[in-house]
């Protein structure tokens, strides 16, 4: 995993501005920095050595007229490249950066379907002088990119991207209107950044002579599952457990990260019966006193799975207070919650242990109806009758029908009221208006008719997964280190989304088919829960504290009003000595905190 940047288009590119655009994503590779250019395009990487750690898989390389710069694993280079030898291709080195190229010559952007892989890429061919960026599936890898009249300019990070074009770094009002009054993100093409646009998952963008199209190459296909419950189970539990051995590939370190649910705790169980006896390393957020605390189902299944080393760290609001400066500039953009936080710090932990490579369950809850108001849209793809008699006889799916049904059902000016009333007191009147008439982002592609698949693939491309990759890239590049998430790999993405709903959610069970699949791996105590928290830190009682009113007044009220924040109601709060919405508190203070670290960057001084 490594970061990318280039320059296409315009006057020659600059090398002095490719090595600065390079050296801001130090973090994302330190292990080297390489530019190239020619006279229309230049490109920038930084290296984090994963696979063949010698200098000769040192980017950006070269193909003829093809050059590459790619962030992100290619998790069966093994396999491409007997078959791109088996047709005549000849290689230099072990890597797979390597193999994604020859595939490229190979099969133009055909590879992109070919590989497994997680990945943010820029193939340059001097041929025509066009640019293509891609990304792969679900957007795992970030590529962000600006236009500047008929120049484009691409990078991993905006701090690369603002190397180029410092102006980039304005914000979008509108954007920030929206997540302080209603925690709304930007759509899945857009930013915090009014020019700052991006490559969502599986996307390829192609740029020629300053124009640009972007067109979507994969969307999950159906695919022939098994009609018979207990056949699904094994289906899904062999695919896991490939997803897995691919991602265990690596010339460095591997651990897992583990929160102590059912996503986590299988990838820890299932990795740990794959690998065997070798070394491995979990790592935990913990919280000793809070009643939501995770560690000891986490410590559970570390004994289960045979974890060697199982690494705790503890997150406080001494240690957000130390980190906070660098923690909201590694992000880049606003987060909704502490809980990534308590991530950034379990890619810290990694890194003390010296562990560079982190497997993650993000993506199961998205994929295998793992969020209980989903319950809703499983019970409406179970037709009428279900629906029906769920509201007669079981009062806990009330409310997930009544939101399943309302999406559909509920006037726009009566939704609009709604989100008027359940919008943030610290968000102003122009703030709320514009967020609750901010339009909703539709998939890209013929909405199902089954109301669970149409709703797993929104959380999975528009709504939930694609900011829960944003922040577990950010955590973990912070760190330098990558997390790989074999939950979405297209093969068992595919099968999840293909499942009858009755598979993945019944009887108010969530997750059911993944439950079983890891039932004689994962202790009962953690498959048997119901609730759902991971790396959830006590954000209510930090803020709430004394040292947390304080640190909030010292945020929002001094300097300058913020033309979204409500500076009276913070005031009027703090009189009181209660926040009434705690999670809307941080969002404004996460708002303030990022225009700082905007302002004070090297490069918007230099501006």
């Amino acid at each position: 995993m490594c970061g990318i940047a280039g320059i296409a288009g315009g006057p020659a590119p600059s090398p002095d501005v490719l090595a600065r655009m390079a050296a801001a994503m130090a973090a994302r590779g330190p292990d080297g920095q390489g530019t190239w250019h020619d006279e229309r395009c230049g490109l920038a990487f930084r290296r984090l050595a994963i696979i063949d750690l010698a200098e000769r898989a040192m980017q950006p390389m070269h193909l003829g007229p093809l050059h590459l710069v790619f962030n992100g694993e290619v998790y069966d280079y093994r396999e491409r490249r007997a078959e791109l030898e088996a047709l005549g291709h000849a290689f230099r080195t072990e890597s797979d950066t390597e193999v994604l190229l020859h595939a490229w010559q190979e099969w133009g952007e055909g590879a992109l379907d070919r590989v497994n892989a997680m990945f943010a890429l820029a193939v340059y061919d001097e041929r025509d002088g066009s640019l293509t960026l891609a990304v792969d599936p679900f957007g795992e890898k970030p590529l962000l990119y600006a236009r500047d009249g008929d120049r484009i300019v691409f990078a991993s990070d905006v701090q690369a991207l603002v190397e180029a074009l410092p102006q980039a770094a304005g914000a979008d009002e509108d954007a920030v209107a929206a997540f302080v009054a209603r925690g709304a993100m930007p759509p899945v093409d857009r930013s915090f950044f009014a020019r700052v646009r991006k490559v969502p998952g599986g996307h390829v963008l192609r740029w020629r002579a300053g124009r640009t199209t972007l067109r979507r190459y994969w969307a999950p296909r159906p695919v022939a599952a098994p009609a018979d419950y207990p056949d699904a189970v094994r289906a899904l539990r062999e695919a896991l457990l490939d997803a897995i051995r691919l991602r265990l590939r690596a010339d460095v370190p591997v651990g897992t990260s583990l929160s102590g649910g059912i996503d986590s705790s299988a990838i820890v169980t299932l990795s740990a019966h794959l690998a065997g006896d070798h070394r491995r390393h979990a790592f935990t957020a913990r919280f000793p006193g809070y009643a939501r605390d995770e560690w000891r189902y986490a410590e559970a299944v570390g004994r289960a799975a045979g974890v060697v080393e199982h690494h705790a760290t503890e997150p406080t609001l001494d240690t957000l207070a130390d980190d906070l400066t660098a923690f909201v500039a590694a992000q880049q953009e606003p987060v909704l919650k502490l809980n990534q936080y308590a991530q950034y710090r379990v890619f810290a932990a990694a890194r003390d242990a010296g562990v560079t490579v982190l497997l993650d369950g993000q993506g199961a809850d998205e994929l295998l109806a793992g969020y209980l108001l989903t319950r809703g849209y499983a019970l409406r793809s179970q037709g009428p009758a279900a629906v029906l008699r769920a509201l007669m006889t079981d009062p806990a799916a009330r409310l997930p029908l009544r939101l399943a049904l309302g999406r559909d059902l509920i006037p726009e000016a009566l939704a609009v009221r709604l989100r008027r009333r359940d919008a943030s007191p610290y968000a102003t009147a122009a703030a709320v208006e514009t967020a609750v008439r901010a339009p909703v982002q539709e998939p890209d592609w013929p909405r199902p008719r089954d109301p669970l698949r149409d709703e797993l693939l929104r959380e999975a491309f528009f709504t939930s997964l694609p900011q829960l990759l944003r922040y577990g890239d950010r955590n973990s590049m912070a760190h330098s280190r990558e997390v790989r998430l074999p939950f979405l790999d297209r093969r068992v993405a595919e099968l999840a989304l293909s499942l009858p709903p009755g598979f993945l959610l019944a009887g108010g069970v969530t997750k059911r088919v993944l439950r079983d699949a890891v039932r004689d791996l994962v202790p009962a105590e953690v498959l048997d829960r119901r609730d759902k928290v991971g790396f959830e830190p006590p954000q209510a009682q930090w803020l709430g504290s004394e040292r947390g009113r304080a640190w909030a007044a010292e945020v929002l009220l001094d300097g300058a009003d913020d033309p979204a924040i409500d500076a009276a109601a913070v005031e009027a709060d703090l009189r009181a000595g209660a926040w009434r919405d705690p999670d809307a508190l941080w969002r404004a203070m996460n708002v303030r905190l990022w225009r700082a670290a905007i302002r004070n960057s090297p490069v918007a001084a230099a501006s």
